[in-house]
Parts: structure tokens; C-alpha cells; sequence
């Protein structure tokens, strides 16, 4: 495996390089023979942070360059009720709420508040001997975007076909039979970096305090423990397209828990 890392590290990409595949996903073991989430390398590199179109958000400005200086990993999926239930039996933690949906453990976990993504990331941390935590929203974003700096990860236009939506959105085509409620993880295309549903699906906590306009402090100060409101990326099922955008940002109270709101965990790399 570490091998396997190197090897990827090695082919990373650097300022201004175009995204490449993702195509070696892996996960780390865990203690009683489980593995925890499926994870992808994304290199290291430069990107704007926020809205470059004019379409943007008040919140979304000004757009600032950033550069992310280490390759990281982070999830191939959102987590998901699978993933959580380790966690659960572990640490004697309660299942978070599945609204009925059916389905859940290949459904994200939804019903988590800021606190609890955390101590997730703890619990994985100390369960697999390597260091995950929630990205804050510099890193979410270069994710997300996966070299691209259009509105969208494929494009200007949500243009999504009926035949294979992209998203999963009010508005994004897809099934009537998934309207209400979230799909399973991976059924849409993945992102050049390998990330599924980085658009769509649940809102995504970061690690980020929330900060209108930018002001860097967001990133300064991402992970600290307290009741300031954080950052949520990516849009959810119940939202509309243009919530979806990669510089899409909005707040949410650490405590805050709901049926569209979940996460996607970060593992640093050595």
C-alpha cells in the first residue's frame, strides 16, 4: 500500500496541471478485520478558491488564490451509515436517524452535526493509526473542483441528461423514485479526482469556520473546537442547481442536524 502511495505521490500534479483520474482507490484497515472509507489521492497544486463568473455568491468573493502545498486523501464517497456503524459499535455511539429510507447502509450518513463528523474523524484516526479529520474548505473545494474553475466540475451548465444525470438535485434529472430523499453512494460519475457526489446527494461539513467574504481566518482557524457557525459545500437533494456550484457555500450551527446534511472525511498523508 505505501508503495502504491508513493507511486502515486510521485505522478502528483503541480500548479496549473490538469486533473488526472484517480483510478487506485484504498482504504485503511481496521481493528476486527474492517476497512474503513475508501479514499483517492489528490495531488498537490494551486486553484482559485470561489466565484470567478459573476454568478456567484456575495460569500463567494473575492476569489483568492490558494495554494495547497501536500497531497491529501479523502473520501471516494460521503460517509455512509456503513462506515458510521463501525463507529457506532465501537464507541457505543447511536445510530444517527435514516428517515426510513431503506437502504441506509449504502445511503450517507445524514442527521450528524459538526461535533459528531469530528469525533468520527477521531475515532478513524485512532482505530487506523493514520490522521483523518474533516478538510476545511480550501481543500474541499480543490477537490471538488478537480481542476476545473468552471461553475460546475463538468461545466458552466448543469445540462445534466435524463439518461445519466451527473447529480443528484432538485432539477437534476434524476429518478422520480429518489426525489425525496437521498440516493446511494456512487451512483453518479465521479469527478477527475475519483470524488463521487462532491455535488449533490447531502451538504458536506468542513472544518471551517464561517466567514463573509473570505477573510483567510476560515482556513486559519479550521478544526478549533467551539460554537462559531461552519462551512457546508456541495448541495444536497432537496436543493436546486445552483446550489450545487463548486464555490457554493453556506453556514450551518455546529449542532445543527437534518436529513439533507452529512460529511466526507480527510486522511492526511506522510
Amino acid at each position: 500500500m505505501r508503495l502504491l502511495l508513493s507511486l502515486l505521490l510521485c505522478a502528483g500534479l503541480t500548479a496549473g496541471a490538469q486533473a488526472q483520474p484517480a483510478n487506485n482507490p484504498f482504504s485503511d484497515p481496521l481493528p476486527g478485520g474492517a476497512q474503513g472509507p475508501e479514499l483517492v489521492v489528490v495531488p498537490a497544486g494551486r486553484f482559485f478558491l470561489g466565484d470567478r463568473s459573476g454568478r456567484g455568491n456575495h460569500n463567494e468573493h473575492p476569489p483568492q488564490q490558494i495554494e495547497i502545498k501536500r497531497p491529501f486523501a479523502i473520501g471516494r464517497y460521503e460517509i455512509s451509515f456503513a462506515d458510521w456503524q463501525l463507529y457506532a459499535e465501537a464507541s457505543g455511539t447511536p445510530m444517527p436517524d435514516n428517515e426510513g429510507w431503506g437502504l441506509s447502509a449504502q445511503r450517507p450518513v445524514i442527521n450528524v452535526s459538526w461535533h459528531q463528523a469530528r469525533a468520527y474523524g477521531q475515532w478513524l484516526s485512532k482505530a487506523s493509526g493514520q490522521r483523518y479529520r474533516l478538510p476545511n474548505e480550501a481543500e474541499w473545494e480543490y477537490a471538488a473542483r478537480a481542476g476545473s474553475q468552471n461553475s460546475y466540475w463538468w461545466g458552466e451548465e448543469l445540462d445534466s441528461p435524463e439518461t445519466r444525470p451527473r447529480a443528484h438535485c432538485r432539477g437534476c434529472a434524476t429518478s422520480r423514485l429518489i426525489h425525496n430523499k437521498t440516493e446511494r453512494i456512487g451512483q453518479f460519475p465521479a469527478n477527475a479526482f475519483g470524488l463521487h457526489d462532491s455535488a449533490g446527494n447531502v451538504w458536506e461539513w468542513t472544518a471551517s469556520r464561517f466567514a463573509s467574504p473570505f477573510d483567510g481566518s476560515e482556513l486559519q482557524t479550521a478544526g478549533l473546537l467551539d460554537n462559531s457557525p461552519r462551512v457546508v459545500r456541495g448541495g444536497a437533494w432537496n436543493s436546486g442547481p445552483s446550489y450545487l456550484r463548486s464555490s457554493q457555500r453556506d453556514m450551518k450551527q455546529p449542532q445543527h442536524k437534518n436529513y439533507a446534511l452529512g460529511f466526507r472525511i480527510l486522511r492526511e498523508l506522510p
